[in-house]
């Protein structure tokens, strides 16, 4: 999708298509929620139904119905109904639609007069329907710097009007030219750990001015098995080294296949599960790697799985090989579920993993190579009292840091609360 806003949704009965002309203040598509209720309108961003995406979806249903939440779709995304549709529908999130027809063009480089007027209609229209559906709300929640070009009118309103403004830094990049614009209309900066905080402030220094919050995703972790029975029975007997996310070279799935090959040649018993989205491509040439190495019958692809979680249950050691030279993570809820599991993790120090993963208490932290990586994972392999005693600190250490009795009350405290204007810093840092 081309257009502005492609992800989620909610109940079809809850669902207007937005004009292009601002409601009264207080009017709502789906009637006005009780006074003590917060309400947080989020344009969220996307088609698909990562870490990212799912860290929202649950982050709101769980909070409801102390805060209720109202998403704004495209139409477009909606009428091709991917995961993440199905998925908001479930949870019955009220949501709006942009009356896009087509695909609006995204901002870009332009290549002719023609696509830079298109844009700029595209932008125009989009701020035109955020401020539509924000307008009456209590606060306006971004999840990434691709919405805030949609959401600058509505911002300006909230400010102009006392109200919050939240921008989510749900990854560490910080490149987008139009961060020093939106930034002077944020109120309140969320980061999902201490090290991305640190990290973004020391590229956007900015940010030290506005009131900073270290909060963590509310993980709605389900450890049911897999209904079918036959995949119960591809686990069993086999040590599982599991992999959840997307299949691509960005999260070193290519270095994670080097070091299997070499975990494969000491253990006969230890199988490599890989969930998630696969690039064609890439998958052909992953394929090609392992059919070299005689590796077919204990390299599992699983494809994209709406019950992945429910796999990580049979996980011995639970591998996230993202390689700092390529990409760094500012949480990683794959890692998170798997402490929840009490699974151990190895990764390499891709940005905010050495923060929750805690070196030889919950897992093993290595240096970026496929030989680290195979050694570690022998390591577990090889002392299981070692590894028993990681499980449990794992599942201690998510019972601490980032269970929901313990997140919740923080973020309810976040939304409901009214700051001072004066409030700068970083609060409820994690330990």
């Amino acid at each position: 999708m081309t257009g502005w806003f492609c992800s989620g949704m909610a109940n079809i009965a809850n669902t207007n298509v937005l004009s292009e002309s601002p409601r009264e203040p207080g009017a709502s598509s789906v009637g006005s929620p009780p006074a003590a209720v917060t309400r947080v309108f989020i344009p969220l961003v996307t088609p698909f139904l990562y870490g990212m995406e799912r860290g929202v979806i649950e982050l709101f249903d769980s909070l409801r119905p102390g805060v209720e939440p109202y998403f704004l779709q495209s139409n477009r995304i909606y009428q091709r109904r991917p995961p993440i549709i199905e998925e908001m529908e479930r949870r019955g999130f009220s949501i709006e639609l942009l009356p896009d027809k087509t695909d609006w063009e995204r901002l870009a480089k332009p290549r002719s007069l023609r696509h830079f007027c298109q844009m700029v209609i595209a932008t125009a229209r989009t701020n035109v329907a955020v401020l539509r559906g924000a307008w009456g709300k209590d606060v306006l929640y971004v999840p990434g710097i691709s919405a805030g070009s949609g959401s600058l009118l509505a911002a300006l309103l909230y400010r102009l009007r006392g109200r919050r403004v939240i921008h989510h830094f749900r990854d560490l990049g910080t490149d987008h030219r139009l961060f020093p614009v939106w930034l002077v209309l944020v109120t309140d900066c969320v980061h999902n750990t201490r090290y991305g905080y640190e990290d973004v402030a020391r590229k956007l220094p900015g940010i030290r001015r506005k009131r900073n919050f270290v909060l963590p995703h509310i993980l709605d972790v389900d450890n049911r098995p897999p209904e079918d029975a036959n995949e119960h029975r591809v686990f069993e007997g086999k040590k599982n080294l599991l992999f959840l996310g997307q299949i691509s070279y960005h999260k070193g799935i290519d270095i994670l296949l080097e070091s299997f090959k070499l975990v494969a040649n000491r253990h006969e018993d230890v199988v490599l599960h890989l969930v998630g989205e696969c690039g064609e491509n890439f998958r052909s040439n992953l394929g090609r790697r392992i059919s070299s190495a005689g590796l077919e019958d204990r390299v599992m692809f699983w494809g994209f799985r709406e019950d992945a979680i429910r796999l990580m249950r049979f996980a011995y050691v639970y591998v996230h090989p993202a390689p700092p030279s390529r990409f760094h993570e500012s949480f990683c809820r794959s890692v998170v579920e798997a402490m929840a599991l009490a699974v151990p993790t190895v990764c390499f120090r891709s940005g905010a993993l050495q923060e929750i993963v805690r070196h030889e208490k919950t897992g093993l932290v290595c240096e970026e190579s496929a030989n680290a990586l195979a050694s570690a994972i022998n390591r577990f392999l090889e002392e299981p009292n070692f590894r028993n005693a990681c499980s449990s600190g794992a599942r201690q250490s998510y019972e601490e840091l980032y269970s929901p009795l313990v997140v919740r009350p923080r973020w309810m405290e976040f939304l409901e609360a009214r700051p001072k204007a004066s409030s700068v810093g970083v609060s409820w840092p994690l330990k």
